[in-house]
């Protein structure tokens, strides 16, 4: 795979979740690559004709799950799907921070006590937590390899996108939310990304 981490995270920032998705995925075909029955793909790159499946937020992102034969676990190539999952990992990365900028305008234009809301010691406080966060799950994603290690990515990418969320108030689960793509990106990592996969990260 030559697309580079960084474009991944700075095309899923700036364009979406498909644009970021579409860089991520290799030139494999996604029948040929895909770990289960179904594979999010972009909509605009399904086939003509091909089953899909489709779901309600994931339509909004443009997302579809294409049908795949899936791959037993000792016929799947690990080393690659890791790959896959390290370069999902920056998409999701990318959306997260897309979202954070949609945070940072919501918190700025809200106020409690005649103060914007961005500027309360608290708020600040976990929005630096998040950046950190963020900051680390870049570095990791960057030198770790391992599918387990990924996986763990991953996860920790779920957790994260909750708490971002958290910070949109109600609006942050409604389905016109920008908070929409965070929960979209989980499901897609859901269907590349094994997360149980055998063996720890050396």
């Amino acid at each position: 795979m030559t697309t580079s981490l960084l474009e991944c995270e700075r095309t899923a920032r700036s364009d979406g979740l498909a644009a970021g998705l579409a860089r991520a995925l290799p030139a494999t075909p996604a029948d040929r690559l895909a770990p289960g029955r179904y594979a999010a793909v972009p909509a605009a790159a399904v086939p003509e004709g091909a089953e899909v499946r489709t779901h309600s937020l994931a339509d909004r992102e443009d997302i579809v799950f294409l049908a795949t034969p899936g791959r037993p676990r000792e016929e799947r190539d690990a080393l690659e799907l890791a790959d896959l999952g390290r370069h999902l990992a920056a998409v999701r990365l990318g959306v997260l921070r897309s979202v954070l900028d949609h945070v940072v305008e919501h918190l700025s234009n809200r106020t409690s006590g005649d103060e914007p809301l961005i500027r309360k010691q608290l708020i600040v406080g976990a929005l630096g937590d998040v950046m950190a966060a963020v900051e680390r799950l870049r570095a990791q994603v960057r030198s770790q390899r391992h599918p387990a290690a990924v996986a763990d990515v991953h996860r920790e990418l779920d957790e994260l996108g909750w708490r971002v969320a958290q910070h949109l108030g109600a609006s942050g689960f409604l389905a016109t939310s920008p908070a929409r793509s965070l929960y979209v990106s989980a499901l897609v990592a859901g269907t590349w990304v094994d997360r149980e996969p055998e063996g720890e990260p050396a």
